[in-house]
């Protein structure tokens, strides 16, 4: 199957004027962002916008907003506004309508959304907008996919807990919806779309994220005598529990990286790979977009070999982050195994 790599995009994010031609000049071919108001902040000092309620992961005005897709679009790069959170109450409708009358206003080009009932509601408005579903939108499968695509949605977020195997079985499935999935940062070892905790920024060394409180994932045995046991099942639900546990230990932002599966990313036909990181420095988000672009470059030689795309790849990481690629910090580990195959 040939690579299509020159469709797949990179996505990165931004939470600063100043570092919009950095990214882009990086290697970016797109750019999504969160804006978050006073006014907001003054009624809903809790219940966040867009899962980044700290300020130093947001724009903090619509005339910022605009400023970024000026130098956005001047780069024929577009941008995309995150109104992301599970959901709404129906008193912040009012608000986040003017959010995106605001947003549109700006030039924003489209809005990544989880809440199936916001995007509804800005059909029902008759907005002519176009609508990513965010990983909080739980696409687990190609029947949910469709749905969201019957909503007029144009792009969906795989979470990240979804195998190299299921990602292909989603796509076959879901022709018609593009698909994106996350590349690199922030591996978190919960289910972002059925999980409750913020994505909080802090400066204190001793900070320790909610997503790392202590928890546990215990298998259930069959009673007994129980003629239903599904040996097999019950394997698979081994390998899901041990990985739950070895993500649970290791820091949600200490460097995880899925590129190494760039090359099954492209025999899909995935079109957008997402790179995590608002509030991340601008030096870090454009190392970060460099790192990839590199790798799509190397990808856009069809005859290299899986093998010798996945040794560079690794190479590059350990030369750029400065450590050893860990099977503990790897998004799809899967994709280490010499069986691994999608087409």
């Amino acid at each position: 199957m040939a690579l299509e790599v020159w469709k797949m995009k990179i996505l990165s994010p931004i939470d600063k004027v100043d570092e919009v031609e950095e990214v882009i000049k990086a290697g970016a071919d797109e750019l999504y962002c969160g804006v978050l108001l006073r006014d907001w902040l003054s009624k809903y000092t809790i219940a966040a916008v867009n899962r980044r309620p700290a300020g130093i992961a947001n724009l903090k005005s619509f005339d910022e907003l605009k400023n970024c897709v000026d130098i956005a679009h001047s780069y024929s790069v577009p941008v995309c506004l995150t109104i992301n959170e599970h959901y709404y109450t129906q008193e912040q409708y009012p608000l986040l309508f003017g959010y995106v009358e605001a947003a549109i206003n700006a030039g924003t080009d489209s809005f990544l959304i989880s809440d199936p009932a916001l995007i509804l509601a800005l059909r029902e408005k008759n907005l002519k907008i176009a609508i990513h579903v965010s990983t909080g939108g739980v696409t687990f499968n190609a029947e949910t996919a469709r749905f969201y695509q019957s909503l007029g949605a144009l792009r969906i977020t795989i979470p990240r807990h979804l195998t190299i195997r299921e990602i292909a079985e989603l796509v076959k499935k879901s022709p018609g919806i593009e698909k994106c999935v996350f590349i690199l940062n922030s591996r978190c070892p919960n289910e972002d779309g059925l999980c409750t905790f913020m994505h909080i920024q802090s400066g204190d060394p001793s900070y320790q994220n909610a997503c790392l409180l202590p928890y546990s994932v215990r298998l259930l045995t069959p009673e007994s005598g129980d003629t239903e046991f599904d040996e097999a099942k019950t394997k698979r639900e081994i390998v899901s529990c041990v990985r739950q546990q070895v993500w649970s230990r290791f820091h949600m932002d200490d460097v995880p990286c899925g590129a190494c599966a760039l090359y099954e990313f492209a025999e899909m036909g995935i079109g957008a790979v997402k790179i995590v990181g608002r509030g991340n420095p601008t030096w870090r988000k454009v190392t970060d977009v460099r790192f990839i672009r590199l790798l799509l470059g190397i990808l856009r030689d069809k005859s290299v070999s899986r093998e010798a795309y996945r040794e560079q790849a690794q190479g590059l990481y350990g030369h750029i982050y400065q450590r050893p690629c860990r099977t503990a910090l790897c998004y799809y580990p899967e994709v280490m195994s010499p069986e691994v195959q999608v087409n």
